[in-house]
């Protein structure tokens, strides 16, 4: 068991953090504690809950020798001062519905931040959800029906997030389907153009080759045509030796 000795409200809400079941906070004034009924009511709830005693001796409050006592005479203070309340409240507005004023209830301003930090605690298990909401100044369904909204609100921006990133991959594979197309229409134009230029080229083959074998018979015809010269000359020669020989 711990024995916190605090001397303002800053050091009463740290050991209020800090302190485990079985501890004990001690106040000199109940001033260090809280700063109003209310939140000393909200403090001394969240402490009975975590089984943490509390003591303050100017004030004669122990709950270690009066057990449960303090804290539920606590309790049904805090239930009182919260049911006078809620009726003046309803009193004012029936008040204002009558003189025509009343146009239904204000938004409680909660500083976004601490409200974050503070459900962030809570949903990490370091602290009550009453303790949050005493840090808050929230009632438990205005606490609740915030984090209700926050989770709606967080949803609809996944949704919103699920829908774009769907959208962009629509995109993205409809440009895909287009440009696959048209690479497909260039790979086809090029390939045709591969081809005709090998049709060329075959033709230019083609047109060489029957060069060449125009070449090689028209050789081999001045070939055929040389010797037949040659033996009509050699046969010419022996007619004329022959002709000088007879005369």
């Amino acid at each position: 068991m711990t024995l916190w000795t605090v001397k303002d409200r800053k050091e009463f809400l740290s050991a209020a953090e800090k302190a485990q079941a079985g501890d004990c906070i001690e106040v000199r004034e109940l001033g260090d504690a809280a700063g109003s009924v209310r939140e000393l009511l909200s403090a001394l709830s969240g402490l009975e809950e975590r089984r943490v005693d509390f003591v303050c001796p100017s004030a004669g409050i122990d709950t270690r020798c009066s057990g449960g006592a303090v804290f539920g005479f606590c309790r049904a203070l805090l239930a009182l001062e919260r049911r006078g309340r809620r009726e003046k409240q309803q009193e004012g507005i029936e008040r204002a519905r009558e003189e025509g004023k009343y146009k239904g209830r204000r938004p409680i301003a909660v500083d976004e931040t601490l409200f974050d930090s503070v459900v962030a605690l809570w949903k990490a298990g370091e602290i009550t959800a009453r303790e949050a909401m005493t840090r808050l100044d929230l009632k438990p369904n205005t606490f609740y029906r915030r984090i209700k909204e926050q989770e709606a609100l967080r949803m609809k921006d996944y949704k919103k997030m699920e829908k774009d990133i769907r959208s962009e991959l629509k995109e993205a594979a409809k440009q895909s389907r287009q440009d696959l197309s048209a690479l497909k229409k260039q790979v086809r134009a090029e390939a045709e153009s591969v081809k005709q230029a090998a049709d060329e080229v075959l033709d230019l083959h083609d047109v060489e080759r029957e060069i060449r074998r125009g070449r090689r018979k028209a050789e081999a015809a001045h070939e055929d045509s040389v010797r037949q010269m040659k033996k009509d000359v050699e046969a010419e020669t022996k007619e004329l030796k022959k002709l000088m020989e007879e005369n």
